[in-house]
C-alpha cells in the first residue's frame, strides 16, 4: 500500500502532491526506474523511435498540471533522450512536428494499412513507396525474443510424419506411387518397396 510522504502520493505513473487545499500532478517514476529507452542506434524502424519521443512528451503534457512540473519533466526527458543516443535536433523536430497532432487523426488519414517485418534500409524505402499510394506501413521486428524462445518442441523427422502425401518409385517394377498415408511415412515407403 502506498502512503503519503511529504504531501505526495504516487498513483500508477502519476505523482499527486498536496499544495494547501489544492492538488497538483506530475510524472512518477519508481526509484528502480533506469531511464533506458529504445536506443537511437538500435536496428529498429525510425517510426518506433519517433513513437518513443512522442509518447513520453505526450505523457508529460497530460500528467503535469503546472508549468513548473512540466518544465522539470521536460529537462528530465531531454537528459534521458540524450543518454539513449537521441540527437537534440531529432528530438526537437519530432516533438515540434507532433505537438497538437493526435494519433487518431493519423489513423483516419490512412484508409489502408499493412504490417511488414522490419529490415534495415529496405523497409523505409518500401514504406515511402507505399505511402505514395495511400497505404500506411507499420513495421514489426523480423526476429523476436519470444519467437526464439518459444519453440519448445523438437522438429519432427520427415519419415515419422503421418497424414502426408508421398511420391515414390516401386523398387521392383519401376511404377510410381502417389498417395496419402495415415501411417508414418517410413512404414508406408517400406510396404511399397516390399511388394
Amino acid at each position: 500500500m502506498e502512503r503519503e510522504v511529504k504531501g505526495q502520493l504516487p498513483f500508477l505513473d502519476v505523482l499527486v502532491a498536496r499544495c494547501g487545499t489544492s492538488l497538483t500532478t506530475g510524472v512518477y517514476r519508481r526509484n528502480t526506474h533506469t531511464d533506458r529507452l529504445l536506443d537511437y542506434d538500435s536496428c529498429h524502424p525510425v517510426d518506433h523511435k519517433k513513437s518513443v519521443v512522442r509518447t513520453l512528451w505526450s505523457r508529460a503534457g497530460n500528467l503535469c498540471s503546472t508549468e513548473g512540473n512540466l518544465r522539470e519533466e521536460s529537462k528530465h526527458l531531454e537528459k534521458v533522450f540524450a543518454d539513449n543516443g537521441y540527437p537534440k535536433s531529432v528530438i526537437r523536430r519530432w516533438t515540434t512536428k507532433q505537438r497538437g497532432k493526435r494519433a487518431a487523426d493519423t489513423r483516419q488519414a490512412a484508409a489502408r494499412r499493412v504490417t511488414l517485418p522490419y529490415l534495415k534500409g529496405g523497409s523505409e524505402e518500401a514504406a515511402r513507396l507505399l505511402r505514395k499510394h495511400g497505404i500506411e506501413v507499420s513495421h514489426k521486428p523480423a526476429n523476436t525474443l519470444h519467437g526464439a524462445l518459444t519453440k519448445v518442441k523438437d522438429t519432427e523427422v520427415e519419415e515419422n510424419k503421418t497424414g502426408v502425401v508421398y511420391d515414390t518409385d516401386c523398387g521392383n517394377c519401376g511404377t510410381r506411387y502417389v498417395g496419402e498415408t495415415g501411417k508414418n511415412l517410413s512404414t508406408r515407403i517400406k510396404s511399397i518397396s516390399v511388394r
